[in-house]
């Protein structure tokens, strides 16, 4: 089921905090378009994991993605869903869960599921990074984890309240649609400086509003080489994928290569 927030919220220019230089908005100015590892690699690798993000970086990726839930005690970490039976076949629910129960849970490969701070130390220097807050009530910690990382991070949502929230304290952040006809003009409202449509409405009519009113597109998920390079014809900035090998290996072939 997608959530769509109907909040209204009113973004002053002056009374945001400076923001500094973004590597995310700087990579997402690569051309022909840049390439964002969908939870850092999620169909090379077990998504969402240190793991997928080495996977990610082998490949040359932009941008990584990844998806935030914070459990019980209040410990933000990497995981898509709230129950780890799909990637982990443990029937666990991460947000009612304590951080020690969650850590000692083995994922495919050995792999663990990381603290968010975790992957911030891991990208630091390295990699841009989406970080996708998935609940609205976890944006403040969520927030207060990436302060000394802004430079190197975007808060992204489906809900408009992290994205305005992310907005007022400075940091670059954009709002994730699914749905026609799609948010371009709310996601100007909240202040932010990207959306990510689901691949289908970037439609180049939509990818032209976007760019008129200074908004970086950003399509998700796309493992196609045909439908990247139609995305690619239509203008958008960045293609998300499951399979950054293989979409960045079709960048670089369309002449993007440095």
């Amino acid at each position: 089921m997608w959530f769509k927030t109907r909040f209204i919220v009113s973004v002053s220019r002056t009374a945001l905090m400076p923001m500094s230089v973004s590597r995310v908005l700087e990579a997402l100015s690569r051309k022909p378009f840049a390439v964002v590892g969908h939870r850092c690699a999620a169909g090379e690798a077990v998504e969402n994991t240190l793991g997928a993000l080495e996977k990610a970086l082998k490949a040359g990726v932009d941008v990584v993605e990844v998806d935030v839930q914070v459990t019980a005690d209040g410990v933000p970490i990497l995981s898509h869903d709230e129950n780890l039976r799909r990637v982990a076949g443990v029937d666990l629910d991460v947000r009612r869960a304590r951080w020690e129960e969650v850590a000692r849970v083995e994922l495919p490969g050995g792999e663990r599921v990381p603290r968010l701070d975790e992957f911030l130390e891991a990208i630091r220097g390295r990699v841009p990074a989406f970080i996708e807050v998935k609940h609205p009530e976890d944006t403040g910690v969520v927030l207060e984890r990436l302060e000394g990382y802004r430079e190197w991070v975007a808060v992204i949502s489906f809900h408009d309240e992290p994205v305005a929230e992310a907005v007022r304290r400075g940091f670059v952040a954009g709002l994730i649609y699914a749905r026609p006809p799609g948010r371009i003009v709310d996601a100007k409202r909240l202040g932010a400086s990207i959306v990510l449509p689901r691949y289908q409405l970037a439609t180049v009519k939509a990818v032209a509003f976007a760019h008129r009113l200074g908004l970086k597109v950003v399509a998700w998920t796309v493992n196609s080489e045909q439908v990247a390079v139609e995305l690619y014809r239509r203008g958008v900035d960045a293609i998300a994928t499951d399979y950054p090998s293989k979409i960045v290996a079709l960048r670089n072939r369309l002449g993007g290569g440095g």
